[in-house]
């Protein structure tokens, strides 16, 4: 019966993707989103203009209407894909809408170093000031400033060329210029840079020389990452395969990190580890000679992110032995294999389904000795895999509004027949989460 349950799974997963999908977002979501890849200083994140920011953590995701804003002496980056965001000390920026197409970022006061490498983002691309509106002609790094002397905005061109509109007049700055706003005039002159830019460009060095992005493409967020923290190898089942250097004994994947309700996802994964956003929101886990491997996929130019590529098991009639702490209802997840599909909880075009689940084998199970039924050749043990990668926490944690910290919380050790017989359940959205875009408050 074991060997039959990532079909079981997959059929009941579907069933109560049905049932949480009322209470998430009837328009279909981004398949773009980006992340807080620095945060130092005080940097706060709200996720509606008005709203009472919340200290901002890495891996946080950033979607549309989210505000960063920065204390004195904080600067924070954002990252979507190969594009880099950076916001200096006493900043405030808007992301006013960040989809598959269009990334509109107004600037509401301080300064921001922006650095767009990709001609297929200019399109949708602007920022914007209160008396100015920028947009790149070609893919480039640029600075602009707002407030930082009332009423005057700083455009600073150091790459490509931008075209800055005011009062319906466009102005072209290229290469090494600068364009200064006012009420009542556009001052031009040379561009002028500080610590902040020489910092911001250091830090576009590191993608110029990246290995990963021979394994996966650099619209992935969070790609950058990965060259510092693991290696790559070929594998003749499953293509590219990145394996983490620096993980303690007994590790696995979704267990040291943070489950966070986000509106219009659901519950999304925050991970502890620096590299913890792309082998968590893109492509699958795998186990390989006794070490996890992260397999991206096939290589696609626009990758398709999700809140978390896990299978749900538990729910409020699961009990199971928290040690000291006796029995208890159980919530457990365990990390999606190369071979299995994604059923999200949202709504997702059929198009984006398909690149998500571009390497999963519908109707696809493995008889009790690891075999494909529909090929008869020798394959990788998942349910091995699902047993491993298994993390079950008191089902409560998921009752109520906040984060579940996954590293602090009491875990059960679970057997294989307790596995077997689980009911296959996604946890239920926390109080109040229909009326906030996440569970913070």
């Amino acid at each position: 019966m074991e060997s039959h349950m990532t079909t079981r799974f997959i059929k009941a997963v579907t069933l109560l993707a049905c049932a949480v999908f009322s209470t998430l977002a009837l328009a279909e979501v981004p398949a773009r989103v980006g992340r807080v890849s620095l945060s130092q200083g005080q940097v706060g994140i709200s996720s509606e203009v008005g709203d009472l920011p919340s200290a901002a953590t890495v891996n946080w995701p950033v979607t549309s209407h989210n505000v960063l804003t920065t204390g004195r002496g904080a600067r924070t980056e954002i990252r979507i894909g190969s594009t880099s965001i950076r916001l200096d000390a006493d900043s405030s920026l808007e992301v006013s809408e960040l989809d598959d197409e269009r990334l509109r970022l107004r600037l509401n006061y301080g300064s921001v170093n922006l650095r767009i490498a990709n001609a297929e983002v200019l399109t949708g691309f602007e920022l914007s000031t209160s008396n100015a509106r920028v947009r790149l002609q070609e893919p480039g790094r640029l600075r602009v400033d707002a407030e930082r002397v009332q009423g005057i905005s700083a455009v600073n061109v150091f790459d490509g060329v931008a075209l800055v509109e005011d009062r319906g007049t466009q102005l072209i700055v290229r290469p090494g210029r600068r364009a200064e706003i006012r009420d009542d005039d556009v001052l031009t002159g040379q561009a002028k840079r500080d610590s902040f830019d020489d910092w911001s460009q250091q830090r576009d060095q590191y993608d110029e020389r990246s290995t990963s992005a021979r394994y996966v493409t650099r619209e992935m967020t969070g790609y950058e990452e990965l060259d510092r923290n693991g290696t790559w190898r070929d594998d003749p089942e499953y293509g590219p395969l990145w394996l983490p250097t620096a993980v303690a004994s007994g590790w696995a994947p979704y267990r040291d990190g943070s489950w966070t309700w986000i509106a219009p996802w659901g519950w999304t994964w925050v991970d502890n580890a620096p590299w913890g956003y792309a082998p968590f929101h893109y492509g699958r886990w795998v186990q390989v000679s006794q070490r996890w491997a992260w397999a991206p996929g096939r290589h696609i130019g626009r990758p398709v992110w999700a809140p978390a590529l896990v299978g749900w098991v538990g729910g409020s009639t699961w009990r199971q032995n928290f040690g000291a702490g006796g029995h208890h209802p159980a919530q457990g997840w365990y990390p999606l294999t190369p071979r299995e599909a994604f059923v999200p909880g949202y709504r997702l075009s059929q198009q984006h389904l398909q690149q998500i689940n571009r390497d999963a084998r519908p109707g696809w199970r493995e008889d009790g000795l690891g075999r494909d039924e529909r090929h008869g050749h020798d394959r990788h043990d998942h349910n091995n895999d699902q047993r491993e990668g298994l993390t079950v926490v008191p089902h409560g944690h998921f009752g109520h509004r906040g984060t579940v910290a996954v590293r602090n919380a009491p875990r059960a050790v679970v057997a294989p027949l307790a596995l077997q017989n689980a009911p296959a359940a996604v946890p239920a959205a926390p109080p109040g989460a229909g009326r906030a875009r996440d569970g913070r408050g």
